[in-house]
């Protein structure tokens, strides 16, 4: 059973309660990077005329122009537009995560209730990120695949690991000298003789800052001069890990980044805060940053992997998995997003690979 939850907008209007149309921001989004309402049109699957039906009823409901047509130079949106879009970007950043896990949950119990799925279920906990939602995707798509796909940060996914509320915990850390800092957390809940671990992607971490980088921030230092609002990630989150050894590497105190303590909850939140201008500056994948349209500087790569309990790696459900991983359409899903490296994405790799030669183990 796969179920979908999303949220609608709704406008008093002239005394009733009206209900935006979904594709009236599918429209904005398409017209916004195709600079043409016809385009849009087309992307989204609908007719000019229709669309432009969408476009007067929002400018009623919203009491100004979305968009503004020049002859003979396409169509770009209106202040109010871009207001509207970047608001519904911004919450589906935010809640789409929360939403999904409801989902998930929701059509478990409703599952088990009609007991529909007698056999085993694949549960996987993994820190939320583009190429696991890609991976959900792609799993969704086998009517016979019984996963429970729960969004949580690195250390949270991996301690329910150890304590066996679910089979598979996505997790990453940086490579070189910083993952041996941070390796002591990870391996208080996985080891080599419990677990087995599978490259997903590599990937690129650093900040995200607005279109053309008009503050020119350049580096952690540059946010600890004051004068930025900063949007962090939440505790436990592998993000959040990651950025506190760096700004521990380079002597800086947390506690001079204003807005330090402001977190969200996915990387998608993060680059909609800075999109939105509410903040100018976050930390998080450069393919967030591509999605809604920021700068990006490069600071880490790092690996991206799913830790496996040994008991449950033979079983059906976890090798399906695994072919999705290495399939077309998982990888093709990927291979346009900024960050992004699939060279072993599919293979087992040793602890050794990940956390270096001499990690400890607890």
């Amino acid at each position: 059973m796969n179920i979908q939850i999303n949220f609608l907008w709704q406008i008093e209007h002239e005394g009733k309660t009206v209900t935006v149309d979904p594709v009236l921001f599918s429209l904005l989004t398409s017209l916004d990077q195709l600079g043409s309402l016809q385009q849009a049109a087309l992307q989204c699957q609908t007719s000019y005329r229709h669309a432009w039906g969408l476009m007067e009823k929002g400018e009623k409901l919203f009491g100004s122009p979305l968009i503004i047509k020049h002859r003979g130079r396409g169509a770009k949106l209106t202040e109010a537009g871009e207001k509207l879009l970047q608001a519904q970007r911004q919450l589906q950043a935010r809640h789409a995560p929360q939403l999904a896990n409801q989902a998930t949950e929701l059509a478990h119990q409703l599952s088990s209730i009609q007991q529909a799925q007698k056999n085993y279920h694949l549960r996987i906990y993994a820190s939320h990120g583009l190429a696991v939602s890609a991976l959900r995707d792609t799993l969704n798509q086998l009517q016979d695949m019984p996963v429970e796909l729960h969004f949580h940060g690195s250390l949270e996914s991996l301690r329910a690991l150890k304590e066996n509320q679910c089979d598979i915990a996505g997790f990453h850390v940086p490579e070189g000298e910083l993952g041996k800092r941070v390796s002591s957390q990870y391996l208080q809940h996985i080891s080599p003789e419990n677990h087995r671990l599978i490259y997903l992607v590599r990937r690129l971490q650093g900040l995200m800052v607005p279109k053309d980088n008009p503050l020119s921030i350049h580096s952690l230092a540059d946010l600890s001069k004051g004068g930025y609002h900063f949007i962090n990630r939440q505790k436990d989150s592998g993000t959040r890990l990651l950025l506190d050894q760096l700004l521990d590497l380079q002597h800086i105190d947390p506690m001079t980044i204003t807005g330090y303590k402001q977190e969200e909850f996915t990387h998608m939140a993060v680059a909609a805060m800075v999109a939105s201008g509410a903040a100018d500056c976050g930390f998080g994948i450069a393919a967030a940053a591509q999605k809604f349209g920021l700068n990006f500087v490069p600071i880490q790569w790092e690996h991206y992997c799913l830790a496996v309990n040994q008991q449950q790696f033979e079983h059906e459900s976890v090798q399906t998995l695994f072919e999705c991983v290495n399939g077309h359409a998982f990888q093709n899903a990927l291979v346009d997003l900024e960050g992004y490296q699939l060279d072993r994405c599919g293979q087992e790799v040793a602890f050794e690979q990940i956390f270096g030669k001499g990690f400890s183990e607890n």
